[in-house]
């Protein structure tokens, strides 16, 4: 950008930046300064949009990091500032991805400013809870995040978003997303190791599939290790060292259970990782039965039902969610093998609307996986509702609006929240406020209710998107790609209900714990 800018400015901005990486103070005041000069001059005629977008840009990075190291509230929010009147100008500027970046950066620093001071105040407020404190700034720093990450940017800007979400998914409990984000990051740059320090963690804890866990983090931890100076290069030495001290775990767990290599709808879900397991590669088992997530013992008190209830509600959860599954794979597989065109085994006879629009099971099947994807979210609400007896009026329980009263910052009392450690309750109640047209699966909900209620169908034409009139055309891959993210949203939801099970658990004294296992049906 730099040749499009006048060189006085070029040297002035040069002058400050330099101030700036130094720590000097100064540098906040001459970057203020600056930011106000490039309005007025972009008033006056002497500087052009896109050159005052590169200094506002420039004035937002070096204001964000100055803030952020030290803490400083206003010179963080002034970052952010600077980076949102260049979205809201009516000339988009070329490097919008890396706008949206720093202003997720800026609102992630507030929040690590404001989590401090709120962590001083009430020591004994579980992290987890501070972060629902925080729902609507942290809802779009995820969304920013997994705009850019999965955008179509160049360079290793997504995978520095994504690897941001990540952490951002990690720190909520939310594992399994997080764990999405990371190996999305990787395939744009090896260097990251978040990964292997999730699973580092998730294996100490001694929960699911302790030795697949620590054969993926070796995985990640040599391939971080290898790509040491890029590391360097990007995020700085501190970090490097970080990933040269992950000390290898020595495990001969499974890497990955690859199922069948000539079974097509196995390497799709293993592809997709939408295998109902709580094993975050491949299928999880060499057994024919690999989708194996499940609750293995709960509980039991003087008057649960025997069995518990809570082993229905998982094994209808979990049916449904297979036969949405294999929907969205058949129809996701006729629309692609018959080149997006009408499946020739479909014996329907449509007629032409003469907008290029697909009619015909294979779309149907994908609007169906969907919309019964999400449907079952709601069940999963209802089954922890009865679970926990949260007393709640099981007509009346929705995923969206269960796991947190209104406009409380805590989950359910009924819910289990550990002191020390993330929270399940708290990760389902971030993950219902993520499906939203706010969140990260802005089209998962509105897909959904669009599907319900209204019309969808599949054009190859100009699709207007789902909309709130009777009828919505959308994009076949378009369509595909949020069938698997709401596959993978109730996946997250299925396994963090596990996790809320054993939070329940782990919450109960020893000596007071009644374990109640089922045997397999067979």
């Amino acid at each position: 950008m730099d040749e499009r800018l006048p060189s006085a400015w070029v040297q002035r901005r040069d002058i400050v930046a330099r101030l700036a990486s130094g720590g000097h103070t100064a540098a906040i005041a001459k970057l203020l300064e600056l930011s106000s000069d490039a309005d007025q001059a972009l008033i006056d005629g002497e500087l052009g949009d896109l050159q005052w977008s590169s200094l506002k840009f420039s004035c937002s990075s070096l204001l964000t990091n100055l803030g952020t190291d030290r803490r400083d509230r206003a010179v963080i929010t002034a970052g952010i500032e600077c980076a949102q009147q260049i979205l809201d100008d009516e000339s988009v500027p070329e490097f919008r991805g890396n706008v949206e970046y720093n202003i997720a950066n800026g609102l992630a620093a507030l929040n690590m400013v404001d989590r401090e001071e709120w962590h001083t105040a009430e020591p004994d407020v579980p992290r987890s809870v501070l972060e629902l404190r925080d729902r609507d700034r942290l809802r779009r720093v995820r969304s920013l995040f997994a705009r850019v990450g999965y955008s179509a940017e160049h360079g290793d800007l997504p995978a520095r978003a994504l690897c941001n979400l990540g952490n951002a998914l990690d720190h909520s409990g939310r594992w399994l997303e997080a764990y999405q984000a990371y190996v999305d990051a990787l395939a744009a740059d090896p260097t990251n190791g978040n990964a292997a320090e999730l699973l580092r963690i998730r294996a100490a804890r001694g929960r699911g599939l302790s030795g697949h866990y620590a054969a993926v983090y070796d995985k990640y931890r040599k391939q971080a290790q290898q790509h040491r100076a890029r590391t360097v290069e990007v995020a700085g030495e501190e970090v490097a060292c970080r990933w040269d001290a992950l000390p290898p775990s020595g495990s001969q767990g499974h890497l990955s259970h690859d199922g069948n290599a000539l079974d097509e709808y196995q390497q799709w879900i293993k592809r997709h990782r939408l295998a109902l397991t709580v094993a975050v590669e491949g299928l999880g088992s060499d057994d024919l039965r690999w989708d194996s997530a499940m609750i293995e013992a709960v509980s039991v008190g003087q008057d649960t039902p025997d069995p518990p209830l809570i082993f229905t509600s998982m094994n209808v959860l979990k049916a449904e969610y297979l036969v949405a599954r294999r929907l969205a794979y058949d129809g996701e597989t006729r629309l692609t093998d018959s080149m997006f065109e009408q499946d020739p085994a479909d014996p329907g006879t449509y007629a032409d609307t003469l907008d290029l629009s697909i009619y015909g099971e294979p779309t149907a099947q994908l609007v169906l996986a969907q919309r019964a994807t999400l449907d079952l979210l709601d069940k999963i609400a209802v089954a922890a509702n009865d679970h926990f007896q949260s007393g709640v009026e099981p007509t009346k329980v929705n995923f969206f609006n269960y796991w947190r009263l209104r406009d409380d910052d805590r989950p359910r009392a009924e819910l289990p929240v550990p002191d020390q450690m993330v929270s399940a309750a708290a990760a389902l109640a971030e993950l219902a406020y993520d499906i939203d047209d706010d969140g990260m699966y802005p089209e998962a909900k509105v897909l959904r209710n669009a599907g319900t209620h209204r019309l969808v169908h599949v054009t190859h034409l100009a699709p207007t998107g789902v909309t709130k009139k009777a009828h919505s055309s959308v994009d076949a891959e378009a369509l595909i790609r949020a069938t698997h993210q709401s596959l993978r949203v109730a996946r997250s939801a299925y396994i963090y209900l596990i996790d809320l099970i054993q939070d329940q658990q782990e919450s109960i004294d020893d000596e007071l714990r009644v374990s109640l296992p089922l045997p397999l049906q067979y």
